[in-house]
C-alpha cells in the first residue's frame, strides 16, 4: 500500500493501453529485472472512458501494483487533421470544466474510485504548461489561473462525494512550451494543500526531430526540479513520464547516467515511471538487449 508520504523509492512503467497486457508485462519485467515493480501507469480520457474501469484497476491492485491514473480531459485524436492539432478541442477548455459541463462525469468517476480497496496515484490534467493538450494554459482561452481553479474545482467534487483514496499528483512538463512569460511552471501550482505529490515529465528525443538534440537527464530535469523544490520543500517528487530515443547517442549509457544522477543529485525524487512503448520514438527499455541490461543495472544501483 502506498502512503501520501511514502519513504520508499518507487518505480514503474506505462506498458500498454490495455490493463491485462500491462499486468502481464509488469509481471514479466519483475522477473527479468529482479526488482519489485511498484507502479503501473494507466491513461483515461474523458471523451472515451465514460466510466471508471474499477474491476480493471482492482486487478492491478490485486497483483500488488499501485495504479497511477493519468486523467485527461479530451477526446483522443483519430483523424489525421486532429492529430496535427490535437489541442484544438474547445469543448474541453478549462472554462467548460468550471461552468459545470462535466460535473456528472466527474462525479461518476469520483463515486467509482471511492470504491477502490487501496490508495492510488491520481494525475489529472498533466503537462499543463505545454501546448499540446486542450487543458494547457496557453490555448483554448486557458491560463494558469483557470488551471488552478479547475484543479480545485475537480478536487472539491471528489471531496464532496467522499473519495479519499486518491494521492493527488500535480505533474507539469519539465520545461514550459512555449517558454515565455505567463507560462512558467510555478504559475500553475494549485497550492500545497491541494496536492500530495509533485511530478515532472520529460524525454530525451535525441535527434529524432528537427527541433531536438541529445540531452542528458540533468539537461532535461534540473530546472524544473529546482522550481518544484522552491514551491514545496516537503512534497515528494516523482518523474511521471520519462523515455530516451535511440537516435543521436548511446541510450544504454544515457540510462546508466540517469540512475546515477538520481542517486547523487536528485535525492528528492522518490519515484520514476518509464514510458515504455514505441510511439513517437522507441522509448522502450527493450529496444535492444544492451539497453535492457543498462536499465537493469542502473535500477539496481538506484534502488540498492
Amino acid at each position: 500500500m502506498v502512503e501520501k508520504r511514502d519513504k520508499r523509492l518507487l518505480f514503474g512503467f506505462y506498458l500498454s493501453g490495455d490493463i491485462t497486457s500491462s499486468i502481464e508485462k509488469a509481471l514479466e519485467y519483475q522477473k527479468r529485472l529482479g526488482k519489485k515493480i511498484n507502479i503501473i501507469s494507466l491513461y483515461f480520457s474523458w471523451g472515451e472512458d465514460l466510466n471508471p474501469d474499477i474491476s480493471g484497476i482492482e486487478k492491478v491492485i490485486g497483483e500488488g501494483f499501485i495504479p497511477m491514473i493519468t486523467w485527461e480531459p479530451w477526446r483522443i485524436p483519430k483523424s489525421e487533421s486532429e492529430k496535427i492539432h490535437p489541442e484544438n478541442q474547445p469543448d474541453f477548455s478549462l472554462e467548460q470544466i468550471l461552468k459545470g459541463r462535466y460535473d456528472d462525469y466527474i462525479k461518476r468517476w469520483a463515486f467509482g474510485l471511492k470504491k477502490l480497496s487501496k490508495s492510488i496515484f491520481f494525475r489529472p490534467m498533466h503537462e499543463m504548461n505545454g501546448n499540446w493538450y486542450p487543458w494547457c494554459g496557453r490555448i483554448n482561452g486557458n491560463d494558469p489561473k483557470k488551471f488552478i481553479e479547475a484543479w480545485r474545482y475537480i478536487k472539491s467534487i471528489f471531496k464532496e462525494v467522499g473519495c479519499n483514496r486518491l494521492i493527488w499528483v500535480w505533474s507539469p512538463y519539465a520545461h514550459s512550451v512555449p517558454e515565455e512569460k505567463g507560462n512558467e511552471i510555478e504559475l500553475y501550482y494549485p497550492g500545497s494543500q491541494e496536492i500530495d505529490w509533485m511530478a515532472l515529465d520529460g524525454y530525451n528525443w535525441g535527434v529524432s526531430k528537427e527541433w531536438s538534440s541529445w540531452q542528458n537527464f540533468i539537461d532535461i530535469f534540473k530546472k524544473g526540479y529546482e522550481i518544484l523544490i522552491r514551491l514545496s520543500k516537503d512534497k515528494p517528487i516523482m518523474i511521471g513520464e520519462i523515455g530516451c530515443a535511440e537516435d543521436g547517442g548511446d541510450k544504454g549509457e544515457w540510462i546508466l547516467d540517469t540512475f546515477r544522477a538520481l542517486k547523487i543529485k536528485f535525492s528528492k525524487i522518490k519515484a520514476l515511471v518509464w514510458f515504455n512503448i514505441k510511439k513517437e520514438c522507441d522509448w522502450r527499455i527493450e529496444s535492444s538487449e544492451k539497453v535492457f541490461e543498462s536499465f537493469r543495472s542502473g535500477l539496481k544501483e538506484w534502488i540498492s
